[in-house]
């Protein structure tokens, strides 16, 4: 990084230009920090950049070497490789995102993060001047995104049983949501003056800012744009048996990506009062443009969430981070001897929406659990809070289940991955790949076992 600054530094005082623009480099800023959050290691970025740019340098040099008229010297070509790099390095980086950290990509969604987004989506459409036009066609868009919108509100305020149907149509309208703000982001950026004939270094960070947004969000935007148009039949999948099947596939991806989790209805009116007033402010004095503040919403309110709760001394269940918005972090576990461990005597009832998940639970693992379902909903009794270890065995069950849907394997084969996600619900990914002692699953197996859960560890506590 310092040799191309100092190269390029080179470049503009002997050219007037960059080699790569302010705004492309802001931009693959956010592509490579999102990069290093998916896949947890630097050295994947680094190959693909190289990869990248071994591409752009051996093309341009084998079209050069064709061109015996116009040949151009080995620096000219360098350069052009550096100018053209970008792209082919970002084409690569969502191939090799999609193929092989899918379900690690795919937004994880709560019924907060859709209220967050049909407030902003309002809000986007009476600043946009949408509300008083007279074209019939986007009269009925805007109704029925009135009615989606409500649709999101209502669960937001109330502890309706999230079903397969609800959260496919949640999942579904903020994909919608995602992909409508992403057009307009992208638009509203290109419509920027170029960050070299900026002065203010204030406009300049603004700008750079927006862009690394955009980087860190840019293969989530792709993935929901794909989660939207694989629902659109093509040439030999036009409604037959294959149709059908990636509709079922995908409608999977849509229900295992939304949290079983319900928001506090505290929270739910606290947003709409606090994203509700500030949208409200924007609307009124126009001080930044409305596509700034909407991401910057997005970024910043699960943060804000976290000091409300730090305030009025209530443990936070938290958001899961949205689309671009976390940073993982790692935490340390203790080793403790089992032969310690005292079993806890019945402390909460339960209520029939929690049996009725505690069922599901159980169907899910037993073939490889064989507690009966009054042991396990009596466990579930132990637990001081068991709406946040239901919430926790939910999310190990979709994975679990998101794995086979994908994998065929036997009796032994599912055990070891039964016991990998309950490893990884207590700890990294690495520490339960280590700790799991695995015989039948290779390393690679193990990997993509995993890739299926993303919920941040929760250590046994042992008072």
């Amino acid at each position: 990084m310092l040799t191309y600054v100092v190269y390029d530094t080179y470049i503009k005082a002997t050219s007037g230009s960059h080699l790569i623009p302010v705004n492309i480099i802001a931009l693959m800023a956010g592509v490579i920090f999102e990069s290093k959050r998916i896949t947890s290691r630097w050295i994947l970025v680094v190959i693909i950049g190289f990869v990248s740019f071994f591409i752009a340098f051996a093309f341009l040099n084998f079209v050069n070497n064709a061109d015996t008229h116009n040949r151009q010297g080995i620096t000219v070509v360098f350069n052009y490789s550096i100018q053209i790099w970008p792209p082919i390095f970002l084409v690569l980086y969502f191939i090799f995102s999609l193929l092989f950290y899918k379900y690690r990509i795919i937004p994880k969604l709560t019924e907060g993060i859709t209220l967050l987004q049909s407030i902003a989506v309002i809000y986007w459409v009476v600043d946009s001047g949408l509300i008083s036009t007279d074209n019939i066609f986007i009269q009925i868009l805007l109704v029925i995104g009135l009615l989606f919108s409500l649709y999101s509100i209502f669960h937001a305020f109330t502890k309706t049983h999230l079903s397969d149907t609800h959260k496919l149509t949640l999942s579904i309208w903020s994909s919608i949501i995602m992909f409508l703000f992403a057009l307009d982001n992208l638009h509203f950026i290109d419509q920027a003056e170029p960050v070299e004939s900026i002065e203010n270094l204030l406009q300049i960070l603004y700008l750079g800012l927006q862009y690394f947004l955009l980087g860190i969000s840019s293969i989530y935007i792709i993935q929901n744009f794909i989660m939207l148009f694989r629902f659109l039949p093509r040439p030999g999948k036009f409604f037959n048996s294959k149709y059908f099947k990636k509709v079922r596939e995908l409608k999977d991806d849509h229900i295992y990506r939304y949290s079983d989790q319900q928001v506090s209805p505290l929270h739910s009116l606290f947003c709409i009062i606090f994203i509700g007033t500030i949208f409200f402010l924007n609307y009124y004095y126009q001080i930044v443009p409305k596509q700034f503040l909407i991401w910057m919403a997005f970024v910043s309110f699960p943060f804000i969430i976290m000091l409300f709760n730090h305030l009025t001394g209530k443990k936070y269940y938290a958001y899961i981070l949205f689309i671009f918005l976390f940073i993982s972090c790692n935490q340390k576990t203790d080793k403790i001897d089992p032969d310690n461990i005292r079993i806890n005597e019945v402390v909460s009832d339960l209520t029939s929406e929690q049996i009725k998940k505690i069922k599901k639970i159980h169907k899910t693992f037993e073939e490889v659990d064989k507690s009966t379902l009054e042991q396990t909903i009596t466990n579930f009794k132990r637990d001081l809070h068991p709406d946040v270890e239901i919430e926790i065995w939910m999310q190990m069950a979709n994975a679990y289940k998101g794995y086979l849907r994908k994998n065929k394997i036997n009796l032994e084969e599912k055990k070891e991955v039964f016991k990998l996600i309950l490893s990884r619900s207590m700890m990294s990914s690495e520490e339960a790949i280590k700790n799991s002692d695995l015989q039948y699953l290779s390393k690679k197996d193990a990997q993509e076992v995993l890739s299926f859960y993303n919920n941040e560890p929760q250590p046994l506590v042992v008072d």
